[in-house]
């Protein structure tokens, strides 16, 4: 993947208005950096961790209530962290939670060039190893004690049920110890599109949208508004106005 069609998407986590703000700045000159959010202390960021796909946080270590580094050991592997903090004694503590980076304040541009660098490498040999991994029209689901051969274009929508998903499709709905986050990751991106925090539908399986529904196979689900511009922007390109 070049890194044209690379999208990071980051939020910033740091109590301090200049210093957030001020990091955002120097992030704008990134085009690949996409900032999902800019958050005080860990409680608001984990609202939008739960809605949103995210890939990179810029978390500072010291922050009321509860700590970046103690916060950290809670987020999923699939997001990257950046720490950021004026002290450089926590340095090996925060490699020992599998940092991408660490950066000291006040935060140099060159500094964070080489930090984003990283977050490069790592994404691009990401997405190529899913690229690599990725099965081009099927996959298999364990459903039932059994191995289901499941054709890509045959999957209508998922609905996630707790530590489940159930899988529904033309003919047969197949249940699946898996959460929703890691089904979508497993599904190719240009076919697949989550719409709330319940549900991801095959985009080739919508039947209608409007502001607030969208309807798959004669079925209606909510459209989530933090979901909404994501979708809509994805079928903007098929989308014939007058």
């Amino acid at each position: 993947m070049n890194i044209e069609q690379l999208s990071i998407k980051y939020i910033v986590i740091e109590d301090e208005p200049f210093a957030r703000r001020g990091l955002v700045k120097l992030l704008k000159d990134y085009t690949f950096l996409d900032c999902m959010g800019m958050y005080s202390n860990t409680d608001d960021a984990r609202m939008i961790m739960e809605t949103q796909d995210l890939d990179l946080i810029f978390l500072d270590i010291h922050l009321p209530e509860e700590s970046g580094l103690e916060f950290a050991k809670h987020i999923p592997g699939s997001i990257q962290v950046i720490f950021t903090t004026a002290y450089p004694n926590y340095a090996l503590e925060s490699y020992d939670l599998n940092a991408l980076d660490y950066l000291l304040k006040p935060i140099a541009e060159d500094r964070l060039k080489k930090a984003l660098d990283k977050a490069i490498s790592y994404f691009q040999n990401k997405a190529y190893d899913k690229q690599a991994l990725q099965p081009t029209d099927h996959i298999f689901v364990k459903s039932d004690r059994k191995l289901f051969r499941l054709a890509l274009d045959e999957i209508q929508y998922i609905e996630a049920m707790k530590d489940y998903v159930m899988i529904h499709s033309k003919d047969k709905k197949l249940m699946v110890a898996m959460n929703i986050k890691t089904i979508l990751n497993k599904l190719p991106s240009m076919d697949f599109v989550r719409v709330n925090k319940s549900f991801v539908v095959n985009l080739k399986k919508i039947e209608s949208v409007d502001n607030h529904w969208v309807t798959v196979a004669g079925f209606e689900m909510p459209l989530g508004a933090s979901f909404k511009e994501n979708l809509l922007t994805r079928i903007d390109k098929q989308t014939i106005n007058r």
